[in-house]
């Protein structure tokens, strides 16, 4: 747990301890289907749909620190959801995924607006799509896919240290290729 103080210098001290006792209770989830068996689709085609959900609360109930009890605890987002789809055919392989992170915190106080250092402030929800397709023939699989295909900007940590403090940003829309060989 962190707790990051401002100094009357004009920089971020950052103390980690325990600031309090929390509690911290959901309900995760997942869900997968088999389109092929669900369905009755013939021997050629293949589908799998899957939901994994996550719903956490978190709440400080008594700290030492003033200001501290009644927030939520930092890094823990209310609400984490991934579904996809995977769909085949015969030698070729389909594969959507949705990621959607809450918003969480990245201290104990629960700030939301960051300040000249970029250490503290609110991490915001994001979403991203991912996609790929693959190509199986005989010892061979090649591979093709797009990460971030909505090229969506976001972040998911700020960083106390190296390469600087700050938001760490994610990467934007990129792809791939792999080429396999079992041997």
């Amino acid at each position: 747990m962190a707790l990051f103080i401002n100094d009357c210098i004009p920089n971020v001290k950052s103390e980690r301890g325990n600031v309090g006792d929390a509690v911290i209770y959901g309900l995760e989830s997942l869900l997968d289907v088999d389109l092929k068996r669900l369905l009755n689709l013939n021997d050629k085609i293949s589908g799998n749909y899957f939901l994994n959900t996550s719903f956490i609360n978190s709440e400080y109930t008594q700290s030492d620190v003033p200001g501290i009890a009644g927030k939520e605890v930092e890094f823990v987002p209310q609400t984490n959801i991934k579904t996809g789809l995977r769909l085949g055919y015969q030698d070729v392989m389909f594969n959507l995924q949705y990621s959607y992170i809450d918003k969480q915190y990245t201290d104990a106080s629960n700030a939301i607006e960051s300040n000249l250092s970029g250490v503290i402030g609110q991490i915001p929800a994001y979403a991203v799509v991912d996609l790929s397709t693959a190509y199986f023939f005989k010892n061979f699989k090649v591979e093709l896919g797009i990460n971030n295909l909505l090229n969506n900007t976001y972040f998911t940590r700020r960083a106390t240290g190296y390469p600087g403090p700050g938001i760490i940003p994610s990467a934007p829309r990129t792809s791939y290729i792999t080429l396999q060989l079992k041997i």
